[in-house]
């Protein structure tokens, strides 16, 4: 870096160097800066659109050179020339050119509503200065239409002349940027709320402003983010959820970056999912040895059923219909045989039947009689001579004995025990198949116990229908074995037994769960199990809440991203660099000169570093004297204004070219002490540059006018005045000629004889309406004239409007005397007299023009008279 980009000692330096270091700067600083750089503060609506520029949610428009001074130029000298062909600028007329002398002061002054101010804020867009916001220039708003406003300007560099055109929100011509504008709104001396007097350069300002610009920023973003944490909702923030779950460890670790799939993943249940879990609060709410009991009776319901439905399909098969048919027939085979050995054993006997089934029953019950309660110590049949006969209970003979003996005999043959074991076959096949059998009543349990415990109701359905014609077969089986025809059985089906196979399964493993230790890894297990199913089903009911929490953490976590960018370290570091290299030591002692210039209650003023606010550092305005009192409170508002043009004039001292400058209204709410003083400055200033001052105030015009005048310490001040004046429709119509209250004696005098030269027409043609018109308005003329001339007469000692009385023009009074006295009294006198009636004339006689003349000229000979007396006697 060079020793002139090292060199910030004035404004446009310092600016231009923000602007260089700004460009590291976030966007919305930047933004910030710019807005900065065209008003003093910042509004609520600023903070917020750099709120939205700080999220990413809106553009920015960074600080660029067209915001600020031009560094360049300050080393050229600019001065202006003319301001014209303003269009939609407030009410002014358009087609009017304001025009600015070019050495001295240019002072235009306006009456309230004549339309000067809105020249003035023309020449301050122009000139960047800072404005407050609300001086925006607005269009005519009774116009019929309306556009954005625009002008052009004519300006020197260097006497070079150069010309520029200029519409609101463009940036104008850079070179004009040289050129400083007085706006006490924006002075950089302002009151504190402390009542301490405080001097911020223009850079500083700006930089303090950022600062604040950052705390207000990072404050919205605080009660946004907030804002944000207030809206979780209970459900949220105090969650149901078990920490160790997976639901659990996805709530308590939400973020912006939490994926949707995640938690869509995870929420709600299938319906498998949901009965398991009712399964699992079922066995786990409830005691683990009554739940034991109750799944070992609902596991023996279930192996029952699969025991019952299997000996049902191996009972209702082709092979046991064979074998049934086989063991009947064989039995049939014995049964023949045994009968036809009775026939021919007990051909003789005297009961028939003997050795049929029936005599059998009652045969073998008279053997267990016998052997059970008789003769349980004998052999049967007791057929010894005196035994009883064990079915008549008589006494047995020898034929009888012989009979039972052969009975017992034919019992025991061969073919009678073929018979006996074939019956006994075919009854234990019989009955073997028969058991198997299902019953309606234990098919409605099997079909229940599908249905309830193992939650299978479509299965159940098709268990039963299965059955049903499994049992239809074997019943078919059972009836038709037998018969020498075979019908055609029903179909055979295969009932699924899979359903309750798996569900014995899960009943087992639930029984050894519930069976082991309470803090054992299988139990832990069904707990977590249960713990991550029930999350998981809240997870499905508060899924649009987690949803909308993502969202609003992710904008926290940007919105604590932008809040990074708040910090003011880079502006405490920027904002020590230009003050040490801004607020000199020749700064300080300009700002005195300054002071004692402007006659601030004859206080010894300085300026000195009082404290640094967010890294900006703050100088204040100190009585010298008595430096812990606050200035602020001490000055009048007249003083403090001073105190405030003292600093501006401090500072254009640091700028070696002289360019223009310009003052709007500066000396608006001063009293009468400090006028004259602050007059006298701004003569003194356009001794060596060009001076712009815009005023609606006549007394301080007035002082201006004085003051430029020559002095026995300088030459007279070039002085120009312009008028601005109101029309009927619109205001800011322009004028070369100055107030009629300023403009000097002799132009005065030379206009009203150039006047009654185009008007004395009038009275030759006999147009009397006319003619009185014109002779009403000299007659105003002359008086208001005389009564000038007899101010300038007197203004040695003291003038209109003025609280100062010269003592030292006291000796240009003595010039006057009675004759003078007596010849202005008369002709003032007859000056009011042009237009008396004499008494009894109805229809007076108008004065010629030659009287008119007269009066002129008789005015014109008092002045010049008396004038040569007083400068000789001065």
């Amino acid at each position: 870096m060079d020793a002139q980009e090292n060199d910030l000692s004035n404004e446009a330096a310092a600016l231009a160097d923000v602007l260089k270091w700004s460009t590291d700067l976030p966007a919305w600083q930047r933004d910030a800066l710019r807005r900065l750089c065209s008003q003093p503060k910042l509004e609520t609506a600023d903070i917020t659109a750099l709120v939205a520029i700080c999220k990413g949610d809106a553009a920015a428009v960074p600080l660029d050179a067209s915001h600020i001074r031009d560094p360049s130029a300050s080393h050229a000298v600019v001065s202006l020339g003319a301001l014209h062909g303003l269009s939609h600028v407030n009410a002014l007329a358009p087609g009017e050119r304001l025009s600015f002398g070019k050495a001295g002061l240019t002072v235009i002054y306006g009456d309230n509503g004549a339309g000067k101010s809105g020249y003035a804020r023309v020449l301050k867009q122009l000139c960047r200065a800072r404005s407050p916001k609300g001086d925006a220039i607005l269009p005519n708003i009774y116009a019929a239409s309306s556009g954005t406003p625009s002008a052009s300007i004519d300006f020197f560099i260097g006497g070079q002349k150069r010309s520029a055109s200029w519409t609101q929100g463009e940036a104008p011509d850079p070179m004009l940027s040289a050129v400083s504008v007085f706006d006490s709104r924006t002075a950089n001396v302002h009151v504190e709320n402390t009542n301490d007097l405080a001097y911020t350069p223009l850079p500083l300002r700006i930089l303090a402003g950022l600062a604040q610009t950052c705390q207000d920023v990072r404050a919205k973003l605080a009660a946004e983010i907030k804002a944000l944490q207030e809206q979780t909702p209970a459900v949220l923030s105090k969650p149901e959820c078990k920490p160790d779950t997976p639901v659990g460890k996805l709530v308590a670790g939400l973020s912006g970056k939490t994926k949707q799939d995640a938690v869509e993943k995870l929420a709600g249940l299938t319906a498998d999912e949901e009965a398991r879990l009712q399964t699992l609060n079922t066995d786990l709410a409830s005691d683990p040895a009554r739940t034991v009991r109750q799944l070992q009776s609902q596991e023996a319901r279930i192996r029952s059923a699969i025991e019952k439905l299997d000996q049902l399909m191996a009972a209702a098969t082709d092979e046991n219909q064979a074998a049934l048919r086989e063991a009947h027939t064989h039995l049939a085979t014995a049964r023949s045989a045994a009968a036809a050995a009775s026939a021919n054993l007990f051909a003789d006997e005297p009961l028939p039947d003997v050795g049929s089934d029936v005599w059998k029953a009652l045969w073998e019950a008279a053997r267990d009689y016998s052997r059970a309660s008789a003769y349980p110590d004998r052999p049967f049949p007791a057929a010894t001579t005196g035994d009883h006969c064990v079915l008549c209970q008589q006494p047995l003979s020898e034929e009888t004995a012989k009979r039972l003996s052969s009975f017992e005999a034919f019992v025991q043959d061969q073919s009678k025990r073929r018979e006996q074991e074939a019956a006994n076959a075919y009854d234990h096949k019989l009955e073997e198949v028969s058991s198997k059998a299902v019953s309606m009543k234990a098919l409605i349990a099997i079909v229940a116990t599908m249905r309830d415990d193992v939650g299978q109701e479509e299965a159940a359905r098709t268990l039963r229908r299965d059955t049903l014609q499994l049992a239809w077969r074997l019943r078919a089986i059972l009836r038709t074995h037998c018969l020498a025809a075979q019908p055609a059985l029903p179909a055979s089906v295969t009932v699924s037994l899979d359903p309750l196979r798996t569900a014995l399964r899960g009943i087992a493993t639930r029984i050894d769960g519930l069976q082991a230790e309470a803090n054992s890894p299988q139990r832990a297990a069904l707990i977590a199990e249960r713990d991550g199913l029930t999350d998981r089903k809240w997870l499905g009911v508060v899924k649009a809440d987690v949803l909308a929490q993502i969202d609003r953490l992710r904008t926290i976590e940007t919105t604590e991203k932008a809040s990074k960018d708040t910090a003011t370290n880079k502006i405490t570091t920027q904002s020590a660099r230009i003050a040490q290299a801004l607020v000199t030591n020749r700064l300080r002692g300009r700002f005195a000169i300054e002071v004692d210039k402007l006659g601030v209650a004859g206080l010894a003023i300085e300026l000195q570093q009082a404290k640094t606010s967010a890294g900006v550092p703050f100088f204040q305005v100190q009585l010298i004297n008595k430096p812990t009192e606050p200035v602020g409170k001490v000055l009048s508002e007249g003083e403090h204004r001073c105190v405030a043009l003292a600093a501006f004039l401090a500072e254009l001292s640091t700028i070696d070219a002289q360019s223009a400058i310009v003052f709007d209204d500066p000396v608006s709410s001063l009293d009468h002490l400090h006028r004259d003083k602050v007059a006298a400055r701004l003569a003194e200033a356009g001794q060596t540059r060009q001076v712009i001052v815009f005023t609606h105030d006549m007394a301080f015009l007035l002082l201006l006018d004085e003051a430029c005048r020559a002095t026995k310490d300088r030459d007279a001040t070039p002085v120009a005045y312009r008028l601005i004046s109101r029309g009927a429709e619109n205001a800011g119509y322009c004028h070369q000629d100055p107030p009629a209250n300023v403009m000097p004696l002799d132009k005065v005098i030379d206009g009203m004889k150039a006047h009654l030269a185009n008007v004395k027409i009038h009275h030759e043609r006999g147009d009397q309406a006319k003619w009185l018109r014109e002779v009403t308005s000299f007659q105003d003329q002359l008086r208001t004239t005389w009564e000038r001339a007899v101010e300038e007469v007197i203004m040695p000692v003291i003038r209109r409007l003025s609280r100062k009385v010269d003592t030292t023009g006291l000796i240009k009074l003595t010039v006057l005397t009675d004759t003078d006295c007596t010849a202005m009294r008369d002709a003032f006198g007859r000056c009011s007299a042009l237009l008396h009636s004499q008494p009894g004339e109805i229809n007076p006689r108008l004065p010629a023009p030659s009287v008119i003349t007269a009066e002129i000229g008789a005015l014109e000979k008092w002045i010049a008279d008396i004038r040569s007396r007083q400068e000789k006697a001065a």
